[in-house]
């Protein structure tokens, strides 16, 4: 049961991941829009993933989610850092390339939250 939930807490995460892409992808899209998906983010991981012990669940792949977990939390610090400069940019070149640095990291919560849904399904 709790392994279901967890689970579940990683679609939405990956859903509001997913979510926070296609608002960086968009060209008019209001940055404090984006600011308030990123928090949501936020709120998911640390109250619904975070909060469950990897040790309470019953899976072969602790290691690797703990793994996964960490470089989850370590590049959704940066994202918040990037998009602090990126709203605080004023220059649409710096714009620019704030935009390519947030869009990557993105890519990379994405990515492991992919991995983490694929390995519970095992």
């Amino acid at each position: 049961m709790l392994l279901k939930f967890y689970h579940q807490s990683y679609q939405e995460l990956l859903a509001n991941l997913v979510k926070l892409q296609k608002l960086v992808i968009a060209e008019n899209t209001d940055r404090n829009e984006i600011k308030i998906t990123y928090e949501q983010v936020q709120t998911i991981f640390e109250q619904q993933i975070l909060s469950v012990g990897l040790d309470e669940l019953d899976c072969n792949a602790i290691p690797l989610l703990r793994s996964a977990q960490t470089e989850i939390y370590k590049n959704l610090r940066l994202l918040g850092t990037e998009l602090l400069f990126l709203t605080s940019s004023r220059r649409k070149e710096t714009s620019k390339k704030r935009l390519e640095k947030v869009q990557g990291k993105v890519r990379e919560l994405i990515g492991y939250s992919q991995a983490i849904i694929d390995q519970l399904q095992q």
